[in-house]
């Protein structure tokens, strides 16, 4: 008897805290938004021309630390528009979104820095921002264009890194909700002879072809015949990576010194091969087996402890160049399976 007492108030209660709500109330999600709750105005410019004003070169910029690290800071309403067409989902593009914009006089990206370790759940691949320039900076990264604000490194070094996540409020408008079919998520297909040839042209590395949503395809150097079971060791650690034999459908740490017999694998980033930036490039041999692209990937991550195909395959991701290209993959998915 006693429980249903209870049973009957706590039914009361809940009757009660319903009726006190007029059912045209919405909840208050206020705290719970990270972008704009109203809009932030037309585009009036596009990424292309943005690009071409603070990214072409260090000339005229507020700072420049070195030719390949520069910005300046917006002082009027500039807004642009463009798509997310890459995020931090798996854990290897830390603290960046990839943003494009396709229309009939231009196909452009720019990376986006925001200070947080968890941006995919705000901004999903296919979703539409404005975003207003005014009050953020512009420029390069290690010669990638990219919006955010400076920031020192460890060592010391003053460079255009992530905006603070709360300037997403009064900066960034979210359009609609996310298209998975997107035409901006078709990345620009490098994999072919022709696409080959492109990566080689020297005329091609420029501020406007960087970066880009883009597709590779070739081997994995690192698991040749002759590299498969030769273990590469850190420049910065000085530890040599681990070999590991695959049982049972597992990765598993190869041990002892007779693995002459054994089909050996690598992973793309163990902890001992780090460089100074946590991460660890591999080298794509393509087609024309003249031209390579190094692959990235980030340490500690998803994609850092998963094994590297031993046959030709198609990469996809964020391509851009520094003292060569290299491309950075989303997750796990942009590895063709054949």
């Amino acid at each position: 008897m006693k429980k249903y007492n209870i049973l009957i108030a706590s039914l009361l209660g809940m009757f009660a805290l319903v009726s006190c709500m007029d059912s045209y109330d919405e909840p208050n999600t206020e705290n719970f938004l990270v972008t704009s709750p109203t809009p932030i105005g037309e585009p009036n410019t596009t990424i292309g021309a943005i690009k071409a004003k603070y990214c072409a070169s260090s000339e005229g910029s507020d700072y420049a630390r070195t030719t390949s690290n520069w910005y300046t800071k917006v002082n009027e309403d500039l807004i642009v528009e463009g798509v997310v067409v890459a995020n931090d989902i798996s854990g290897n593009l830390y603290q960046t979104l990839l943003i494009r914009y396709i229309s009939e006089s231009e196909d452009q990206c720019i990376q986006l820095k925001i200070k947080n370790t968890c941006l995919y759940p705000y901004f999903a691949l296919g979703q539409r921002l404005r975003i207003n320039l005014r009050g953020l900076y512009v420029g390069c990264y290690s010669k990638t264009p990219t919006i955010g604000q400076p920031y020192y490194t460890s060592k010391g070094n003053n460079n255009l890194g992530p905006m603070l996540l709360e300037l997403c409020k009064t900066h960034i408008e979210l359009v609609g909700k996310p298209d998975p079919k997107a035409p901006e998520l078709i990345p620009v297909d490098l994999s072919n002879a022709e696409g080959d040839a492109w990566l080689r042209a020297t005329a091609n590395r420029t501020y406007e072809n960087c970066p880009m949503l883009a597709s590779v395809r070739g081997d994995i150097d690192e698991m040749s015949a002759a590299n498969r079971n030769v273990p590469a060791k850190g420049d910065v650690t000085g530890g040599t990576e681990p070999l590991y034999e695959m049982i049972d459908g597992k990765l598993v740490e190869a041990k002892g010194d007779d693995l002459a017999g054994k089909t050996l694998y690598k992973i793309w980033a163990p902890e001992v091969l780090h460089d100074e930036g946590y991460g660890v490039d591999r080298t794509i041999k393509l087609l024309s087996n003249t031209s390579k692209v190094a692959l990235r990937t980030s340490t500690e991550n998803d994609i850092a402890f998963s094994p590297i195909p031993d046959n030709t395959r198609t990469y996809t991701g964020v391509l851009s160049y520094y003292d060569g290209w290299q491309v950075q993959l989303r997750t796990l998915d942009d590895i063709s399976k054949d």
